[in-house]
């Protein structure tokens, strides 16, 4: 799985991560039980769950309203992101 992840192309060219540098390596991380490892490696991977399983079920059930949790937990994703990027450059380059 890991020999088909796509590289970051902002890092490529820029010589820094970028804001998502870490999710699909995060992601392969879950898939292997390592929860807290991902965690470490992108820490906004559990609101970015939170946000595609909301927009998932908005898409799917047209019988409920998710428009609510969808933007919300899409703030919350960039919150997080954001923040976790934040530090990431202040505190570990």
């Amino acid at each position: 799985m890991e020999n088909y992840m796509l590289p970051c192309l902002f890092k490529k060219l820029f010589g820094v991560d970028c804001i998502g540098c870490g999710l699909q390596r995060s992601i392969a991380l879950i898939f292997k039980g390592h929860f807290l490892e991902a965690f470490y490696m992108f820490p906004a991977v559990y609101t970015f769950l939170l946000f595609f399983v909301s927009t998932a079920f908005f898409l799917i059930d047209k019988r409920h309203n998710y428009s609510k949790i969808v933007i919300g937990s899409a703030i919350l994703n960039a919150l997080v992101m954001i923040v976790s990027y934040v530090y990431k450059m202040r505190f570990l380059y």
